[in-house]
């Protein structure tokens, strides 16, 4: 299985830090202390595991939800206002709108983490790998700054009214970087290839006859036809499942390792593994920007994996980069109150950090010690600890999300009540806790084995591994409890990959091999509307038996910032064909087309 997860997948541990616990995404561990791993499937809204690092799948889909994902991943980070006194709160960089772009400059720009490959079907693409894919591979569909889906490479979409049958038309004139016309053919094609994926192949399972459901209407126009209701799916290709690659990139055998080749803004022209990515200008790329001129401004972006979190900060600091993304506990104080450049306005929706219980094999089969170890979980001591700017959580929803719900009935920390329980279905003989072998993920995981044993009287042992290793274990299922970071997409039904029981098999983005019957029907009656009262009720309830059932152990809030000096401009602007502007950010993933750098 190991093999066939490192060979046929070609998995790639995308992004995610080993603290934090983000599209259908995969998820990563939480970043202070969590384990970051596993990328996601269809857009945006997948899971990603606490900040270890991973990708997530590509979300579900879907009108009313987010595009994304997420990822997610365990996220340790903190929650807290943006900006300090000297600091620019990133507020659309208003500055902006009072100058001219300048054209060219290089914008160098550090990822937490590096990609294993560009293959997105079964790839894990997280957090660092969707921010080099945002500039290189433009989606079908993208999410306005409203949360609402709309056409981008597409000139339209149209829907049948049981969300069973989506025609998808193609803008003319558009070319991909090698030249070749981005039209039907060319989308038939992608969403055969991504159908046909281990990974990307969950998101588009319910084709009423698989990858013959997807029909080239005309030279311009592919209909899909599924076999349930999928409200979710235009989402869904507002990002990983939706990056339309050109006829080439899948005819070439050594794809694996190959440059993408995709319409956007920059083409990937280089890449050294764990040193850099490289990008160019497309000279004959489709849009313009706000001011009516052709994008992009930049020269090109060079991309750098920087795993160590405070490695990336004295980069930064030395002036020696140009812009990161952050969700690590240690620095975001620093990003908020110190940084004298430009940050970007955090996405409201908030990733979800917790320990992620495998339901599927003992101990934690047992919903009994799952709540036992929740009553006897410190978590404000672990804020206090390891995610000081971080919010503590009782659910999967952030506040002002739908299906948030303030006090779902998840245990509360109460060690009495957790020994009594414990002495009702006895103490198993060991704990084994899941980290990666980064120092701040072990920090984090010194604190539970003690907290544990000290409150409960538990022998927990610790499992640690390389962080490349932690989204295989998550597919795998072969864990018992470790960090991880995901969901935050405001839409639920992009959490179908993550929850319904259906993707509880093989190599499952199920990670916590959740069967439950009521959530299988919730979720399933959230993909059949976009009424967002009937959604935000559906998902209150998964809420609280998430709380009864203690699928989770919730921590805190996964907060992101994106730092960028300040003569750095334009970061997270997408000026949309509507005229409207896309989502600036997600989950730490951002845009790149419309930045640019003063001379």
């Amino acid at each position: 299985m190991a093999a066939l997860v490192a060979g046929a997948l070609v998995i790639a541990a995308c992004g995610g830090d080993d603290d934090s616990g983000d599209d259908a995404e995969t998820e990563e561990p939480a970043d202070d202390g969590g384990d970051d791993g596993g990328d996601e499937p269809a857009d945006d809204g997948g899971d990603e595991p606490a900040d270890d690092g991973g990708d997530e799948p590509a979300d579900d889909g879907g009108d009313d939800g987010d595009d994304g994902g997420d990822d997610g991943e365990g996220d340790d980070s903190g929650d807290g206002d943006t900006g300090g006194d000297d600091t620019d709160d990133g507020e659309g960089d208003m500055a902006d709108d009072m100058m001219a772009p300048v054209r060219g400059g290089v914008l160098t720009y550090l990822l937490e983490a590096e990609s294993d490959t560009w293959d997105i079907p079964g790839a894990n693409c997280a957090v660092a790998c969707i921010t080099v894919m945002r500039q290189v591979m433009d989606p079908l569909t993208i999410i306005n700054d409203q949360n609402e889906v709309e056409p981008f490479l597409l000139e339209s979409f149209e829907v049948n009214d049981d969300f069973t049958e989506y025609t998808l038309t193609m803008r003319e004139g558009i070319t991909f970087h090698d030249g070749t016309p981005a039209d039907g053919a060319a989308l038939q094609r992608n969403l055969v290839e991504m159908a046909s994926g281990l990974l990307q192949g969950q998101v588009l399972m319910d084709l009423v006859n698989g990858v013959d459901s997807i029909e080239l209407v005309d030279d311009m126009s592919v209909k899909l036809t599924f076999g349930r209701p999928y409200a979710t799916f235009l989402y869904a290709i507002a990002e990983r499942t939706g990056w339309l690659f050109a006829p080439s990139y899948w005819d070439n055998p050594e794809r694996a390792g190959a440059l993408a080749v995709g319409t956007g803004p920059f083409m990937m022209t280089e890449w050294v593994r764990g040193e850099r990515t490289s990008l160019e200008a497309n000279p004959n790329y489709w849009r313009t920007g706000a001011d009516g001129e052709p994008l992009p401004y930049l020269d090109g972006i060079e991309f750098r994996p920087v795993p160590d979190d405070s490695a990336r900060l004295a980069t930064m600091q030395g002036g020696d980069a140009d812009g990161t993304h952050d969700d690590t506990g240690e620095n975001l104080e620093y990003w908020r109150t110190e940084w004298e450049g430009n940050l970007l306005e955090p996405a409201p929706d908030k990733e979800a950090g917790y320990l992620m219980f495998n339901a599927g094999k003992p101990p934690f089969d047992n919903p009994d010690m799952r709540r036992a170890l929740a009553l006897c979980t410190d978590r404000t001591e672990y804020q206090a600890f390891r995610a000081p700017e971080n919010t503590i959580i009782n659910g999967p929803f952030a506040e002002g999300a739908l299906g948030y719900i303030d006090d779902p009935g998840f245990p509360q920390f109460d060690p009495d009540a957790g020994n009594a329980l414990l002495d009702e279905i006895g103490r198993p003989d060991e704990i084994i806790y899941g980290t990666t072998n980064t120092p701040a993920t072990q920090l984090t995981a010194e604190l539970f084995v003690d907290m544990w044993g000290t409150n409960c009287g538990l022998n927990v042992t610790t499992d640690v591994f390389d962080q490349s290793e932690l989204i295989t274990k998550a597919l795998t299922g072969d864990f018992q409890v470790f960090a991880w970071r995901n969901h935050g997409q405001n839409n639920p039904g992009l959490e179908y990959v993550w929850w319904h029981s259906r993707h509880t098999e093989g190599l499952a983005l199920n990670f916590g091999r959740i069967i439950d019957e009521e959530i299988d029907s919730l979720m399933d009656q959230i993909q059949a509307t976009t009424d967002q009262a009937e959604i935000d009720a559906l998902a209150q309830q998964i809420n609280q038996r998430f709380a009864s059932e203690v699928y989770n152990l919730w921590l805190v809030s996964a907060e992101w910032e994106i730092p960028y000096a300040s003569n750095v401009h334009g970061v997270g602007v997408v000026t949309l064909p509507s005229g409207g502007v896309a989502e600036p950010t997600i989950a730490g993933r951002t845009w790149l087309h419309e930045a640019w750098k003063e001379s």
